[in-house]
């Protein structure tokens, strides 16, 4: 079942996000997204490379990064992926982290989609 928007989302960072803009609010915002966008597939990409390789201290300081950055615009349900698999690395047990792994490329999908809504 796909996740609301609400659920997705955290409108106060977004709001904050398009009020910094100001007067060119959508720019900003959609230039903000975008670098997110950019940066995020590749984390992800690494993220499963390191989940894959057993890497643990590395998969959480990289899960650590992509956690921050989706949080900083506002994608609030990916985030909390990111954290668990986090939480995984930094405690060195990867048992069950293929699940929360697996959940980031449909979930990225998601909320790339409900994030360029916003615009």
């Amino acid at each position: 079942m796909r996740p609301s928007t609400d659920e997705l989302l955290n409108f106060e960072v977004i709001n904050g996000l398009k009020e910094l803009g100001e007067g060119d609010e959508d720019s900003f915002f959609q230039e903000i997204v975008g670098l997110y966008i950019d940066q995020a597939q590749d984390l992800i990409d690494e993220i499963k490379a390191l989940a894959a390789s057993g890497e643990a201290d590395k998969l959480g300081k990289t899960a650590h990064t992509l956690k921050g950055a989706s949080l900083n615009v506002g994608a609030r349900l990916f985030a909390d992926v990111c954290k668990n698999i986090e939480l995984a690395g930094k405690m060195g047990n990867l048992n069950g982290v293929d699940a929360e792994v697996g959940k980031l490329d449909e979930l990225h999908i998601i909320t790339v989609e409900e994030l360029k809504n916003q615009y």
